[in-house]
C-alpha cells in the first residue's frame, strides 16, 4: 500500500468514532422520532402500538395550545436573544475600546454567570425575584408582588435569568469579532468623513457579521430549546403563561403519556429551526464584506 492511500485509511480510522458518536447521539435518535411520530404511541397501551399515518400531526396543529405554545416560545427567545445581543454588544464595545483600565478582570468577572449551571441559576433568581425577601423586590418597592407568580411578568422573570447567564457567551464572542476588524478600513472611513455611528454600522457591523450571524443564530436554537429554568422557576405557570416547546412536548409524552404526539411536536420543531436557521444565514450572509 502506497503512503497516500496509509495516510487516507489512517484518515477515515480516526474518523471512525467521530462518525459512530454522531450516529448513535444525534443521527439515529432524530430518525427514531421521526418514524414514532406517525405512530399510535402511548405509555398507557403499549401493547397496541400501530401507524396512524398524520394523525399525530393533525392532533398537533388543531391543538389551540401548540399555538399559543409556540408563541410563548417565540416571545421568550426573541426577548432573550434580543437582550443579550444588545446588552453583549454594548459592553464588547466598552471593553474594545482601549480607554478602560483592567479590561481583563473586567471580562473574566463579567464571564463568571455563564459557567454557573442553569440549575443553579434558576434558584438563585428565585430567591432574588422572592415577594417576602428577594432584593429585587426590595429596590423596588414592589411590596409582596410576586414576580413569577403572576402571568404578565412570569415571562419576563425568567427572560431576565435566562439574558443574566448567557450574556457574557455572546459579549465574549463578539469582542472577539471587534478585535479582528481592520483599523485601516477604519481610518480610511475618517479621511472620507464619516462618525462614529457611521462607521459602527458600515464597517464595524459588516466586518462582524460572521461572528453575529452565529453567536446570535447558536443563542436562538438553544433557547428554544430551555427547559431547565421554566421548569425550575415556573414549572409551566402561572396559568400556562410560561409553558414553551420544551414544556409542552415534555407534558405532552412523560405527563400525558403521549408519545407519538410528543414526537410530533418535536419534529414540527425540528423542522421549523431548520427552515429558520438557511433563511437566516442567507439573509445575514449577504450583509458580510470581504476585507
Amino acid at each position: 500500500m502506497g503512503t497516500k492511500k496509509k495516510i487516507n485509511w489512517f484518515m477515515l480510522l480516526l474518523l471512525v468514532p467521530a462518525v459512530a458518536m454522531l450516529m448513535v447521539t444525534i443521527i439515529l435518535p432524530v430518525f427514531v422520532v421521526i418514524g414514532m411520530s406517525f405512530f399510535h404511541y402511548n405509555l398507557l397501551d403499549m401493547g397496541n402500538i400501530r401507524w396512524n399515518d398524520f394523525a399525530n400531526y393533525k392532533a398537533v396543529f388543531t391543538d389551540a395550545e401548540f399555538i399559543r405554545t409556540f408563541g410563548r416560545t417565540l416571545v421568550y427567545v426573541c426577548g432573550t436573544v434580543g437582550a443579550q445581543f444588545v446588552i453583549g454588544l454594548g459592553v464588547a464595545l466598552l471593553l474594545n475600546s482601549g480607554d478602560i483600565r483592567g479590561r481583563k478582570l473586567f471580562r473574566s468577572l463579567l464571564f463568571l454567570p455563564w459557567t454557573i449551571p442553569s440549575l443553579v441559576v434558576a434558584v438563585t433568581w428565585m430567591f432574588i425575584f422572592q415577594p417576602q425577601y428577594g432584593i429585587v423586590n426590595y429596590l423596588l418597592g414592589l411590596g409582596d408582588y410576586s414576580i413569577l407568580g403572576n402571568p404578565r411578568t412570569a415571562m419576563l422573570g425568567v427572560i431576565v435569568s435566562a439574558v443574566w447567564k448567557q450574556m457574557p457567551l455572546m459579549m465574549v464572542m463578539l469582542l472577539s469579532g471587534l478585535q479582528t476588524v481592520p483599523e485601516d478600513l477604519k481610518e480610511a472611513a475618517e479621511i472620507d468623513g464619516a462618525g462614529g455611528f457611521q462607521k459602527f454600522i458600515c464597517i464595524t457591523m459588516p466586518c462582524i457579521m460572521p461572528v453575529v450571524k452565529t453567536v446570535t443564530l447558536t443563542s436562538i436554537v438553544s433557547n428554544f430549546q430551555m427547559f431547565v429554568l421554566f421548569f425550575t422557576m415556573t414549572g409551566g405557570g402561572p396559568v400556562r403563561a410560561t409553558t414553551t416547546l420544551p414544556l409542552y412536548t415534555y407534558e405532552t409524552a412523560f405527563s400525558g403519556f403521549n408519545l407519538g404526539k410528543g414526537a410530533a411536536i418535536g419534529v414540527c420543531w425540528l423542522v421549523f429551526l431548520m427552515v429558520f436557521s438557511a433563511v437566516y444565514n442567507k439573509i445575514l450572509s449577504s450583509k458580510e464584506i470581504e476585507y
